[in-house]
């Protein structure tokens, strides 16, 4: 009989499926590897808004917490980033939360390095491209030889 219990007792733990979900300290959106805190009070006027500087492109996951590229963990994919106009945008950008209504999202750190973001890089495939054509020439070389 005991160890009847303690084989249920065992299995009860070995075989929990557990589930769990992130909550995150505060809305952000990553822009060109710069993370920024989106401030939900302050609500910009359309006239402080300049120029689209990005979107968002990916989610972060729940589960994880993990992110790259332009990504935000609150706003879906295709929220438009604005600059503001008299300030950096290495210090705040505007988001697009609803048509024509904007709030400022403040940097906060750079964004913590990822493989995606180095195997999505355009100057990855640049480089993987001129390393092509140099092998190419080489091995044409070699055969006329």
């Amino acid at each position: 009989m005991k160890k009847i219990i303690v084989l249920l007792i065992f299995s009860f733990f070995a075989f929990e499926v557990s589930a769990f979900s992130l909550t995150w300290a505060y809305g952000f959106v990553v822009n060109d590897g710069k993370v920024y805190e989106v401030k939900e009070g302050l609500i910009l006027p359309k006239d402080e808004v300049g120029k689209v500087v990005g979107q968002v492109e990916t989610q972060a996951d729940e589960y994880g917490g993990d992110y790259y590229g332009n990504a935000s963990n609150y706003y879906d994919i295709g929220t438009n980033y604005y600059e503001i106009k008299g300030i950096a945008t290495k210090e705040a950008i505007a988001v697009e939360i609803q048509p024509n209504e904007f709030v400022k999202a403040v940097f906060v750190h750079d964004a913590p390095p990822h493989f995606k973001n180095f195997l999505f890089s355009t100057y990855t495939w640049i480089v993987v491209g001129c390393v092509i054509i140099v092998l190419g020439i080489v091995v044409l070389r070699s055969r006329q030889a």
